[in-house]
């Protein structure tokens, strides 16, 4: 199985503080990985580096055989032009924490625009793919209606609806389920799930280790900008071999039955 994303030696600074520390990282063709982690780790940062949302500062990124960027003998990187980036970018599809929806626009325009747009579908055609997608979200009868009109769990699904409009190659996730109501999570985190089930090559960063240890073929934990272990879920999750992985772990399932009384 080829890998679809390949991450070497990943770095990324913000003036003087260093976020990501030289990390490697692949994803196959159909595979599901999850990435874990405490607040302020890296992971969110990876996502963002993956489609040049943030420029790495050194190491290699290819995506689907397409060099996104490289580090140069001398140190320098050098990054995709503009054209190029603009190609690469129609095959990630990434949904935020946040929704990002167009507020004046229904979830049908929403999903039609980048279609149209970008890869220059025409609107018929387009309408009849974002009603097909809606349909898969379970929200057909809401295409018609403005976000502000919906839920933070039928908005979040309207966003991966728009995402995968574009037929990307790979599906980026980062936290989708955190600025959604509790009772609300599950929704997104079925067509996720869906997704997963249909084939679709996902790089999720997520809190959800339930959903984490059911749908990924491998866990990735991360913890100060390096990655500290990787391997199956059921590893990773279930018998971890790094002690901060199981600090980290412990931390999490120590904090569900609070969490749980919140909800």
């Amino acid at each position: 199985m080829t890998s679809l994303v390949s991450v070497k030696g990943l770095k990324k600074s913000f003036g003087g503080l260093e976020i990501l520390k030289g990390m490697d990282l692949e994803v196959r063709r159909g595979e599901v990985l999850s990435i874990i982690g405490p607040s302020g780790s890296g992971k969110t940062t990876i996502l963002r580096c993956l489609n040049l949302l943030e420029r790495p500062t050194g190491g290699q990124i290819d995506v689907d055989g397409q060099n996104l960027c490289k580090e140069l003998p001398d140190g320098k990187m050098e990054y995709a032009s503009r054209n190029k980036l603009r190609e690469i970018r129609k095959g990630i599809g990434l949904v935020f924490q946040q929704f990002n929806l167009f507020p004046h626009m229904t979830a049908l325009e929403n999903i039609i625009e980048a279609p149209m747009a970008v890869n220059g579908v025409d609107r018929s055609t387009a309408i009849g793919a974002a009603r097909d997608l809606l349909e898969s979200v379970g929200l057909a009868q809401w295409a018609d209606h403005y976000p502000l009109q919906m839920s933070g769990g039928q908005q979040q699904r309207v966003a991966i609806a728009r995402a995968l409009a574009m037929e990307p190659a790979v599906m980026l996730f980062d936290e989708v389920t955190s600025a959604v109501d509790p009772e609300l999570v599950g929704e997104i985190l079925l067509v996720m799930r869906h997704l997963a089930e249909q084939g679709m090559t996902m790089l999720v960063v997520t809190h959800e280790m339930n959903f984490a240890a059911d749908v990924s073929d491998r866990v990735l934990f991360m913890d100060n900008g390096v990655v500290v272990e990787e391997g199956p879920a059921a590893q990773v999750l279930g018998a971890p071999q790094n002690a901060r992985t199981r600090g980290f772990l412990r931390a999490v399932r120590d904090r569900a039955p609070m969490d749980e009384e919140q909800q």
